[in-house]
Order: structure tokens, then C-alpha cells, then sequence
């Protein structure tokens, strides 16, 4: 009987664990600041198409959306957000940003805050987006920080002519330790998270001198704030060099969480092919997808909009987000994204092991 009651009691409480353990968060991006996407746009009727064509999901994982809030015309964004909370779908600001230097200075859409950093808005500026938004606001992103301060680098020593005309160059460094803590901050006492995606972690960026000690800058962050940050592999490094990463790409960032960080996960893109999305089968996307799963990483995230949603490819200048083949719908799911759900919905990590 008490080898029996033992028993009862190991099984209960391994329930009691499964049960408690989160869901692993989905984060789809939905626009990036390009002026033909939904939000220049006020595409509204695409947006709530590309939140229906997500509902499958929603049963087995935290399924949220991420988008820029840099745009000119707040109204069209106050719409986008309006129509999420109606749709009860949680969403991501992309706050500090490569898309912020690159699109935000030379996109006639946008106005962010402080381009020359990539600061889509200001703390203050966020803080009245909380205030309106509540919960529903759940997360925040940097993104591409470390990859865009090389190139500017570049654009100021070896390489001027990468700069655009549009871009505004800091005095200093693009990478600002402050401005990534008062973010980092106010996420913690707003009880949201921050996604901090790169694909220029040590040791996969050896040729970037400054990398050593944006790491540690960056583990210094994570101990001041601990449990806040997760950070994620970005898979669409320069020259393919992502590619024969798949079984090897954690190691760039499972040391973080040692160091503060809330656990480690990966930003799966279609950029994985020398930056464009059409040589990217979506078989890729899945195979890096189990992977993930496959180390328990609570959040995988998933760019461009276009790729898994049916949408124009994005532009700098202004466009029009309806411009889909004949007989489909912006916003629609298309074959990318069927196949993705599909997988996440039958699929069962193998193995997991705590990040």
C-alpha cells in the first residue's frame, strides 16, 4: 500500500509539473514598417485575416504578433491596434531596431523616434501605448542591434558606400547600453518580456572586434534585470552562413541564461538564403522549427509577414498591401504558413532540454 501511495503521489506531482509548464510563445511578425504593409496601409480586413489564419495554434502555444510602431500616422496605427485587442491577439513592439535605422530614415511612412539609433519610440512614448493598451501589449524587441552597429561602422570607416541616402549616422555607437536598459526596464516593471534577436552572437561573429565586450555588456544587462530578456538566434546570417547551423545554432545563445536571461529561443526566418524568401522552402523553416522544440526554447519567432501570410513582398516607398494574385485574399494564410501549422500542431518536441 505504501509503495502504491508512493506511487500515486510521483504521478500526481509529474502531472502537477506538465500542467504548469508554459506553452511555448509563437511570435509572428506582421509588419515591419514597410510602406506597402498593413499598417501604412490601414489594412485592417488583412490583418484580421492573418489573426484568423493563426487561430489553429492558439490551442497549443501563446500565440502573439509583432509589429513596428514607428509609423507617421498614428491613426492608422491606433486602427491596427484596435483591431488586435478586438481580436483578443497580444502584440509585440519592435522597439529598438535595424528596421528602425534602415526603414525608419528612408521609408516615407515613418517617423521614429531616434532613427540614428533605431529607436522606433521613446520610453515616455511607450509608456502612453501601455496606458491605452494594458496586457494586451505584452512584449518588446530589439532587434539586429549588434549586426547594424558593424555596418555602421562600416558606413563610417571601410565601406561609405553602404550608407543609403536617407540614413542618419549616430555620433556614437549604434549599441547603447543605456537605451537597451531603460527598455529592459520598463518591461520588468510592466511585467512584460523582451525579445533580444541577433544573429551577431559570440562565437559566430569572431570577425567583430567589439563583440567581447558587447557580451559582456549585454550579460551585465541580464543579471540587472533577471528573467525579462530571452534571447534568440537570428537564422538569416550574411552569405547563407545560417544554413549549416541548424543542429549547432543554440550554442550562441544557451550560455545567456546562466547569465540572467529568461531562457533562449530562435527568430526563424525566410531570410535564410542570402537575404531573399523565395529560394526558402518551407520544409527549412519547419526543420529549424523542431529544432527549437526540440531544446524546449519557449520563444520562436517568425519573419517576413510575406513569407507565411499572403501579402506583397515589402518596399521602402509607399504601396498598396492589396496588390495579392487574383482570386486570394491579403492576409490569407498561404502555403508556407498551412504547411508550418500543420507541423506545430501534430508535432511533439523530442528530448527537450532546459535552456
Amino acid at each position: 500500500m505504501k509503495l502504491f501511495l508512493a506511487f500515486a503521489l510521483l504521478a500526481l506531482l509529474v502531472g502537477q509539473s506538465l500542467a504548469a509548464e508554459p506553452k511555448a510563445r509563437l511570435l509572428f511578425s506582421i509588419d515591419q514598417g514597410f510602406g506597402n504593409g498593413i499598417v501604412a496601409t490601414g489594412n485592417v480586413a488583412a490583418m484580421t485575416r492573418m489573426v484568423t489564419a493563426l487561430e489553429p495554434l492558439r490551442a497549443k502555444y501563446q500565440v502573439c504578433v509583432l509589429l513596428n510602431p514607428m509609423i507617421k500616422d498614428m491613426d492608422h496605427l491606433k486602427l491596427m491596434l484596435d483591431a488586435l485587442v478586438a481580436q483578443k491577439m497580444p502584440f509585440v513592439f519592435d522597439v529598438y531596431s535595424s528596421d528602425s535605422f534602415t526603414l525608419g530614415a528612408n521609408g516615407p511612412a515613418n517617423a521614429p523616434f531616434d532613427s540614428s539609433h533605431g529607436q522606433s519610440i521613446s520610453v515616455e512614448q511607450l509608456a502612453v501605448f501601455k496606458e491605452t493598451y494594458g496586457a494586451w501589449l505584452i512584449g518588446l524587441r530589439f532587434m539586429e542591434i549588434f549586426g547594424q552597429d558593424y555596418g555602421i561602422r562600416s558606413m563610417k570607416t571601410t565601406n561609405p558606400e553602404l550608407k543609403r541616402p536617407g540614413d542618419k549616422l549616430p555620433a556614437d555607437t549604434f549599441f547603447r547600453p543605456d537605451l537597451a536598459e531603460s527598455f529592459i526596464r520598463f518591461a520588468k516593471e510592466h511585467a512584460m518580456f523582451v525579445q533580444w534577436a541577433d544573429f551577431g552572437w559570440m562565437p559566430f561573429s569572431p570577425w567583430d572586434k567589439e563583440m567581447p565586450r558587447y557580451t559582456e555588456q549585454v550579460k551585465a544587462l541580464l543579471r540587472q534585470h533577471l528573467g525579462v530578456v530571452t534571447v534568440t538566434y537570428n537564422n538569416n546570417e550574411p552569405n547563407e552562413a545560417s544554413i549549416p547551423r541548424l543542429s549547432t545554432w543554440h550554442t550562441a545563445v544557451e550560455p545567456f541564461p546562466q547569465n540572467g536571461a529568461a531562457g533562449y529561443g530562435l527568430s526563424n526566418q525566410s531570410w535564410l538564403h542570402n537575404f531573399t524568401y523565395m529560394d526558402t522552402k518551407p520544409e527549412e523553416i519547419i526543420a529549424w522549427t523542431q529544432s527549437a522544440l526540440d531544446k524546449n526554447c519557449r520563444l520562436i519567432q517568425f519573419e517576413p509577414a510575406w513569407y507565411f501570410f499572403n501579402l506583397p513582398a515589402g518596399t521602402f516607398e509607399l504601396g498598396d498591401s492589396t496588390k495579392v494574385p487574383t482570386g486570394t485574399q491579403p492576409g490569407e494564410a498561404n502555403e508556407s504558413l498551412k504547411k508550418l501549422i500543420a507541423f506545430l500542431r501534430q508535432t511533439v518536441a523530442s528530448v527537450p532540454a532546459k535552456p
